[in-house]
């Protein structure tokens, strides 16, 4: 999910390409697609990072609007192609980065990972806190080795 907040249909299939975002972190993201991806990478699947984040999009989020209509395969199939296009130079830990960012999200939407309310607050500095705060990125951190250790050596 992006920090930007994208509503609905707020970047019509039919407008401009140039009011699209330019980078993933613009994107809008199916969490449930994210903990899927992450679940096979934990059985051993080895992905295309690339592949792997354009399949996690919520085209219809992103693109898909009453006034332009709901989006068709063949649109989905060109967005991705525009942005297989767009994001190939990409270095696959960016990638990594941004799909471990949206993992965490999804962790946290679904109560999986939880910050206290004193963390939240940020009123005191506890070393429980600390401790929270340092779990929280220790396991971000496994994520994105886990996309980089599971990305094919021959894909971008």
């Amino acid at each position: 999910m992006s920090e930007q907040g994208v509503d609905s249909g707020s970047r019509s299939y039919d407008g401009a390409g140039d009011e699209w975002p330019s980078t993933p972190d613009g994107l809008v993201y199916q969490l449930d697609a994210v903990q899927a991806l992450f679940g096979r990478i934990q059985q051993g699947e080895q992905v295309d990072l690339l592949e792997s984040l354009l399949d996690c999009v919520d085209w219809a989020e992103m693109f898909g609007s009453t006034g332009s209509g709901f989006l068709q395969r063949e649109q989905i199939d060109e967005l991705k192609r525009y942005y297989r296009t767009l994001f190939e130079k990409i270095e696959p830990f960016y990638l990594a980065e941004q799909l471990s960012t949206e993992l965490m999200t999804a962790l946290m939407a679904s109560g999986d990972m939880t910050f206290s309310d004193e963390l939240k607050q940020l009123g005191r500095a506890y070393p429980d806190l600390w401790r929270e705060i340092r779990t929280f990125f220790s396991r971000k951190e496994v994520a994105t080795t886990m996309l980089m250790l599971a990305a094919h050596p021959d894909a971008r």
